[in-house]
């Protein structure tokens, strides 16, 4: 089950912001054995509280019968 407590959002957030992959890779990378479902919520919360420090990337990402957009840190290319 996801921990989406705001420390928990607030740290991942910041792991992410120091990386230059997308968030969905970036979370299932930090998540390999999590399903589908539980990185999304942790997308999902990141991008609620963080969404103004993200752009919206080029393509998207398919994973387990989902389509993903992906979602960069400012700053990156």
């Amino acid at each position: 089950m996801a921990d989406l407590s705001t420390g928990t959002i607030l740290r991942l957030h910041t792991r992410a912001q120091m990386q230059g992959d997308d968030l969905y890779t970036f979370l299932k990378r930090g998540f390999p054995q999590a399903p589908v479902e539980e990185r999304l919520q942790y997308l999902a919360a990141i991008l609620n509280d963080y969404f103004e420090e993200y752009r919206k990337g080029e393509g998207e990402i398919r994973d387990g019968g989902y389509r993903i957009a992906r979602f960069l840190p400012k700053g990156t290319r």
